[in-house]
C-alpha cells in the first residue's frame, strides 16, 4: 500500500493491510463551499484531539496530502500554519511536520496576549474580579497542600519583597510573582496557567501603587499574614487573609490610577 510508504507508523496502528483502500483514508476531501484551509486544518485539529494523531507523529507529505484532501499546496501550507500558529503542529526543515504537544507556556502567552492586546481595555475591575474568584480559592488550597519547596519559595519571594520597598518596580515584580508561587504551591498547575497572565497585566497598575507612600509595607504585611495561615495549614484564615489583600490591592491600585490620570 503506497500510503505506508509516507505514513508507516499512523497506518500500521489503525488501518490493517486486508482493508479497503477506501475505509484505509485518514483524511477526506473537503467541501467547495467552505474555505478550503480552514476544513483542512479542523480536520487535522479533530485528529490530534482525538489522539489518532498523537504527539511525535510525522504528517503524509505536503503532496500526500494534497492528494488525499484534493486540494492545492497552497491550502495545505494555509491550514498547517494555522495549526503550528495554534502550537498543534511543529515544522522541520527537512523532515516534514509533526504534531507537536501544546505546552502551558503557550496558553498562558495566548491569555496574556488577549487581556493586552484588546481595542478596548479590559477594566481593572474585571481582572480584580477574576482575582478573587482565582486567588482566594488558590489560598486555601495551598494552605492544605503546600510543601516545604513550596513554602521556601514563598519565604524567598517575602524576604525580595521586603529588601525591594524602596524600589517600586522590584517590589512590584516579587509582589506578583509571589501570587504565581502561591499558585503553585496548590500542586494543581491549571491554577499557574489561568493566573499567571494576569501579572503582567496587573504589573504597571502594581508598580504605581507601589509609589504611594505605606503601600509596599501594608502590603508586605499582609502578604507576610497570608503566607502564615498557610504555614499553619489553616485553609479559612488563609483564604481571609487573601481577600483582605485583594481588596487592599485594589483600593490602592485605583488611587494609584487616579492619581496618574489626573
Amino acid at each position: 500500500m503506497w500510503l505506508y510508504h509516507f505514513f508507516p507508523v499512523i497506518v500500521q496502528e489503525y488501518w490493517p493491510t486486508q482493508r479497503n483502500m477506501e475505509e484505509d483514508r485518514l483524511y477526506s476531501p473537503v467541501k467547495r463551499q467552505d474555505k478550503l484551509s480552514a476544513q483542512v486544518a479542523d480536520q487535522i485539529q479533530n485528529l490530534i484531539l482525538s489522539k489518532r494523531l498523537k504527539v511525535g507523529d510525522r504528517l503524509p507529505s505536503e503532496r500526500d496530502l494534497c492528494e488525499q484532501f484534493g486540494v492545492s499546496r497552497t491550502v495545505v501550507r494555509e491550514a498547517s500554519r494555522a495549526l503550528e500558529a495554534k502550537g498543534l503542529l511543529m515544522a522541520q526543515s527537512g523532515s516534514g511536520t509533526y504534531v507537536k504537544g501544546i505546552q502551558s507556556e503557550d496558553i498562558v502567552d495566548s491569555i496574556g496576549m488577549y487581556i493586552t492586546t484588546q481595542d478596548k481595555p479590559i477594566s481593572h475591575a474585571k481582572l480584580m474580579e477574576v482575582r478573587r474568584v482565582l486567588e482566594v480559592q488558590i489560598a486555601a488550597l495551598a494552605a492544605e497542600r503546600a510543601t516545604k519547596e513550596s513554602l521556601d519559595e514563598l519565604d524567598d519571594l517575602i524576604a525580595r519583597m521586603d529588601e525591594a520597598r524602596n524600589d517600586p518596580r522590584a517590589f512590584a515584580k516579587f509582589d506578583l510573582e509571589f501570587h504565581v508561587a502561591l499558585a503553585r504551591a496548590t500542586g494543581n498547575e491549571l491554577f499557574v496557567i489561568l493566573i499567571d497572565p494576569f501579572m503582567d497585566a496587573l504589573y504597571e497598575a502594581r508598580r504605581l501603587a507601589s509609589n504611594l507612600p505605606g503601600v509596599p509595607e501594608e502590603a508586605l504585611e499582609l502578604h507576610r499574614s497570608i503566607l502564615e495561615k498557610v504555614k499553619a495549614g489553616d485553609a479559612e484564615e488563609a483564604a481571609q487573609a487573601m481577600s483582605v489583600h485583594l481588596s487592599q490591592s485594589n483600593r490602592v491600585i485605583l488611587q494609584a490610577l487616579k492619581q496618574e490620570s489626573a
